[in-house]
């Protein structure tokens, strides 16, 4: 029994020591930064722009398969399912990494987590607005993979299956209350944001999970969610969903 409390106690201090670190990369990424000089950079590459400046703005929204309304993973507890499976979705308004410019694209990634979200492990697939050209389609994925610092690399740390990237029609709007986006072929995500009183919306601010610092989170729920890619088959309705603008900068 010694031993058993001691093995407990070990994979508690593992998960809490993983959870801090998870947060101190989280609170070390500077919600908002000057560019500091001027970046000169044709083509995009981890090689040429190890030392670039990206900043992004814009608004995102996602839907997950916790069942509550308010998803459990964003203040670090188990999702309600043991695991995670999630597609956000980003609509840049303005952004550049170095020279490339990157306003008015679409991004959304299927996400897999088999566990706390802490403990990363992800899975991961990236789909790209088919508008970007090859310089915009490559920064993209960079910054989406971790390649250039910031918040996005603190995400993609928790990344152990990185699928890939492909090229696709995605249609992302937002109507009142209702968000919509589409992937081509693949799925999509409709929410609707809870009215609060007064009918404004429902919001959190200062979660431990970081999800667009410091911006605070729009409480939403599924209308219905779809994933039919890489070997995974969801669809799913009424479960938990998140919206926020979203300021990424390194």
């Amino acid at each position: 029994m010694i031993n058993q409390k001691s093995d407990d106690d070990t994979r508690t201090n593992n998960t809490s020591d993983k959870r801090r670190s998870f947060l101190k990369g989280l609170a070390s990424v500077p919600a908002f930064s000057a560019l500091s000089g001027v970046i000169a950079s044709g083509q995009v590459s981890a090689a040429s722009t190890s030392g670039s400046v990206y900043n992004l703005k814009g608004n995102y929204f996602e839907s997950c398969s916790c069942t509550t309304a308010v998803c459990p993973c964003l203040f670090l507890n188990d999702p309600t399912e043991g695991y995670c499976k999630a597609f956000p979705s980003w609509h840049i308004q303005e952004g550049n990494l170095g020279d490339v410019e990157l306003n008015d694209l679409n991004v959304a990634a299927w996400l897999h987590s088999p566990g706390n979200l802490t403990l990363g492990n992800w899975r991961l697939a990236l789909y790209i607005d088919e508008r970007a050209s090859p310089e915009q389609f490559n920064a993209i994925e960079e910054l989406w993979t971790g390649k250039h610092g910031g918040h996005l690399q603190v995400i993609a740390s928790l990344v152990s299956d990185y699928m890939g990237s492909k090229p696709a029609k995605i249609s992302w709007k937002e109507e009142g209350k209702k968000r919509i986006m589409m992937v081509d072929g693949v799925g999509g995500v409709e929410i609707d944001a809870y009215e609060g009183a007064d009918g404004a919306d429902v919001t959190l601010h200062d979660t431990p999970l970081a999800i667009a610092p410091p911006h605070p989170i729009t409480i939403n729920k599924s209308v219905r969610w779809s994933y039919q890619d890489n070997g995974v088959d969801v669809l799913l309705s009424g479960t938990a969903g998140l919206a926020s603008a979203f300021t990424y900068s390194a």
